[in-house]
């Protein structure tokens, strides 16, 4: 009877973790990730917005949009593991003694079970965000076809050349209306090389014997960069032009004057 009286009980699984919450270290850790998720989601939320090129297309929306929220939704997992990586920095050993053996861990069910479940959640996320996406982009663009303006981007070392058929001029600027859509037809006239509207959050390979398609749906007006995106030789980061998404009135001045001088812009 004695023994049974003196009989210790194995803790309940709520207090194994009562008493691993209450451990010096482990409140450090949680306050740390607490700390880094809020600086991440505040970084996400307001700060990158201010980083990142102007929007101009519904494209570069969807673009800034998925930096906000995939940086938002794994603010957490950063955040624990900064917040190890920074209890492990401030509490290393220190000096020429060496530290006590720990305690031999091979692993930790729930703590594994609870990393694999959040993983696969982020992932499955990731996925079906990015199928939906490009579902919503094909449909727009099927769509959008009929009443697309045309935009046909030649890149060669180290330059891009536009040609718009229905207004049969030929440019060294990207100039594009408002408030319609564009479908860009992009080859190449030597190597590889790669089409970047910067503002139009779109880009697409330009191929020696294939021509490639990207579609963009301008929204505002502003200033466009243009850039090559895949290395194409010597002076591949001088391979840029400039241009704008303009209105409706303006774009048509503006193709009345290069028609005016045979259809080639001076």
């Amino acid at each position: 009877m004695a023994d049974l009286d003196h009989e210790e009980l194995t803790p309940t699984p709520g207090a194994r973790v009562g008493k691993f919450i209450n451990r010096g270290d482990v409140r450090q850790t949680m306050l740390l990730g607490l700390l880094f998720t809020i600086v991440f989601v505040v970084l996400g939320r307001w700060v990158y917005p201010h980083w990142m090129p102007t929007v101009l297309t519904k494209q570069m929306q969807a673009n800034e949009d998925i930096m906000i929220w995939f940086t938002v939704i794994s603010a957490p997992i950063a955040g624990v593991v900064l917040a190890i990586a920074m209890q492990s920095f401030l509490h290393m050993h220190r000096g020429d003694t060496p530290p006590e053996e720990g305690i031999a861990i091979r692993t930790n069910t729930p703590v594994v079970i609870i990393w694999s479940a959040a993983s696969v959640v982020f992932t499955i996320v990731a996925i079906v965000w990015g199928l939906v996406a490009l579902n919503t982009d094909s449909i727009a663009a099927a769509t959008d076809a009929p009443k697309s303006l045309i935009v046909d981007v030649t890149g060669s070392q180290w330059a891009w050349s536009f040609y718009y058929p229905a207004q049969n001029i030929h440019t060294h600027e990207l100039n594009i209306p408002v408030n319609q859509p564009v479908t860009f037809n992009v080859i190449s006239a030597d190597v590889n090389h790669s089409f970047w509207p910067v503002q139009l959050g779109v880009k697409v390979d330009a191929n020696r014997l294939v021509t490639t398609v990207v579609h963009a749906d301008p929204s505002a007006t502003g200033p466009i960069d243009v850039k090559c995106a895949e290395l194409c030789g010597l002076y591949h980061a001088y391979m840029e032009t400039s241009g704008a998404v303009q209105t409706p009135a303006d774009f048509t001045n503006w193709v009345s004057s290069i028609q005016a001088t045979g259809g080639v812009q001076q």
